[in-house]
């Protein structure tokens, strides 16, 4: 999916303006911005709703799902620190956004996807940007990817009622996971988990509204 005449300078700008709006967040890690000025959001929104692709909303991305706001995104990734991170695991691949930030600050991604069509989808853009060290998987990711573990992050970008003990063994000694904690009809709290020998440390960081991730078929693409 190709900008039309005239966007691309749109879409610039935009990117800048999200760069900005970052930044008054409190947003000022060099390489997590430089990785949201590199990653063109608009490749990832579908083509009926390019027009909003820098608005602080969540939009459709069809399979029932939706793509959340940039900035939703980079509070996450401020608490997951993946700056120079080995192997990051994500559980929601989505439409494919967050993966690609994340593969601008890690050596590899695992991104799992339970909707086939959405993991096909999210491909297709990655290979066409060249961002070729994003591993996607048709699967259930709530079980993680025990083959693969440990890793040295692990972000879910849908929320969850409990906290997901399988997925939080497979973090290494160090290791970071963020998670949306919480009713899925009700906004959750986002989650840092850190583990420290066997221990995990667990601190609380503001609130989130994000859909509920629910299990599925495990299947490769």
């Amino acid at each position: 999916m190709e900008p039309g005449p005239g966007q691309t300078d749109a879409f610039v700008e935009a990117r800048a303006g999200l760069i900005l709006a970052l930044r008054q967040l409190g947003i000022t890690d060099p390489e997590l911005l430089r990785a949201f000025e590199q990653v063109p959001h608009e490749r990832f929104v579908p083509e009926d709703y390019l027009e909003y692709a820098y608005r602080e909303v969540s939009l459709p991305i069809g399979s029932g799902q939706s793509i959340t706001s940039p900035t939703h995104i980079a509070a996450m990734l401020n608490l997951l620190e993946p700056q120079g991170t080995g192997k990051i695991l994500e559980v929601g691949t989505g439409s494919g956004y967050s993966a690609a930030l994340l593969s601008r600050m890690a050596r590899r991604v695992f991104s799992l996807e339970r909707f086939r069509e959405l993991a096909t989808r999210a491909h297709a853009v990655w290979s066409a940007l060249g961002f070729n060290n994003i591993i996607g998987l048709h699967e259930d990711g709530l079980g993680g990817l025990l083959q693969q573990s440990p890793f040295d992050r692990i972000l879910l970008t849908g929320s969850v009622s409990e906290p997901p003990e399988a997925l939080l063994e497979q973090l290494t000694d160090g290791g970071i996971a963020v998670v949306p904690l919480g009713p899925p009809s009700e906004k959750q709290v986002l989650v840092r988990y850190e583990r420290a020998d066997d221990v995990l440390l667990e601190t609380e960081h503001g609130s989130i509204r994000l859909a509920p991730l629910t299990p599925g078929r495990a299947r490769a693409l």
